[in-house]
């Protein structure tokens, strides 16, 4: 199978569970995204370099994306870290939900977020802006300096973005 799920027997493609990788019903949606516009509105479309979010929904709830704090290490990265403990969000405060930790791990050479870990109140949806900011190169500095919304707990993410410091010497 290539990039577009094409699959080298003619008019045979590969989608979801069969193409193996994460098995979420969002890369199976996406998969079939990919196929319909390529054969169909003659798009050029791929799988080649998706970044592909995942949640677990438990209490506290999950979501994530790219690369662990170890994960990154292992590939090479000099690794910055942010985070935040929902402890010190307004609105989670607000909300008496306040167990969990927002967490950015950067690529120190570039300030490029690699990846992104929350585990709290609404983890999953809150996930979404680090995904975001991971498809388009942004710095973890474009998510500490953007405004956000008060009180929101996507202020935790920005304050997350805003803690990443490199350190000391």
């Amino acid at each position: 199978m290539d990039d577009t799920l094409r699959t080298p027997v003619e008019d045979v493609w590969a989608l979801g569970d069969i193409r193996g990788g994460g098995l979420f019903t969002h890369t199976a949606r996406d998969d079939a995204d990919v196929v319909y516009r390529t054969v169909f509105r003659d798009q050029d479309r791929s799988i080649a370099g998706r970044i592909v979010p995942h949640a677990v929904f438990v209490d506290p709830e999950v979501g994530a994306v790219g690369l662990t704090e170890p994960e990154a290490r292992a590939a090479g990265y000099e690794v910055i870290v942010g985070r935040q403990d929902f402890t010190g969000v307004a609105k989670a405060r607000a909300t008496g939900n306040t167990r969990g930790l927002i967490k950015f791990v950067v690529d120190a050479a570039t300030d490029r977020i690699l990846g992104c870990h929350i585990a709290g109140p609404n983890g999953g949806n809150l996930v979404h802006e680090a995904v975001l900011a991971i498809n388009v190169g942004a710095r973890y500095t474009d998510v500490a300096q953007a405004m956000h919304i008060h009180p929101t707990l996507a202020e935790g993410v920005n304050a997350a973005a805003g803690g990443v410091h490199r350190p000391a010497g």
